[in-house]
């Protein structure tokens, strides 16, 4: 399901009483249930999760300056031995929200920088720009996990002095010799 503009999610709030006050400043505080998974295929927080939306909200000539966090439990596996890893995430979110009527100067293309409509403000795609920055690139369930065998899957951390015999492959030939005789022995008794 792709978020549509103006659509009303739970992560909007509703600011017209702001617009156009200059120095006037609002708190907003908002548990919410996340409708869109927000993170990657590796780790994220669920569609379904709850989270909580905490939010100053100030006035300034151009548009209202966000500061504030985005607080959530995120879900995953890890990289190494791929167990679940969960993660509490308390994140910081902040943006410039222009008004439409506001001037655009050379430097309102970065990255915290968005328009609104002047009604309301949508947190969502400021949210999850913040949660996907902030996840590992790569999760682990303990910064120490061995991880799995590479040779037969076994999880490492269960079994520290798993181990397998490795053979030169330059001796192979023989291993086959002796595979060989011994099973001749077996024949013969």
């Amino acid at each position: 399901m792709k978020h549509t503009p103006g659509a009303d999610t739970e992560f909007r709030i509703h600011v017209r009483d702001l617009v156009h006050r200059p120095g006037t400043h609002r708190e907003y505080s908002r548990e919410l249930t996340v409708a869109e998974a927000l993170g990657t295929d590796v780790i994220g927080v669920p569609a379904g999760a709850a989270a909580t939306l905490n939010v100053q909200c100030e006035v300034v000539t151009d548009g209202i300056w966000v500061s504030g966090t985005f607080a959530a439990q995120a879900t995953g596996e890890c990289g190494r031995c791929l167990d679940e890893v969960k993660l509490d995430l308390e994140v910081p979110v902040q943006g410039l929200f222009l008004y439409p009527d506001a001037p655009r100067e050379d430097g309102d293309d970065s990255d915290d920088v968005f328009e609104f409509d002047g009604e309301s403000i949508d947190f969502e795609g400021v949210v999850r720009d913040a949660v996907v920055t902030s996840l590992p690139f790569t999760p682990l369930c303990d910064p120490d996990c061995p991880g799995l065998c590479d040779q037969c899957g076994a999880r490492l951390a269960n079994d520290p002095d798993h181990a397998h015999e490795i053979l030169d492959p330059r001796w192979s030939a023989l291993e086959s010799v002796k595979d060989s005789i011994e099973l001749s022995n077996k024949e013969e008794s």
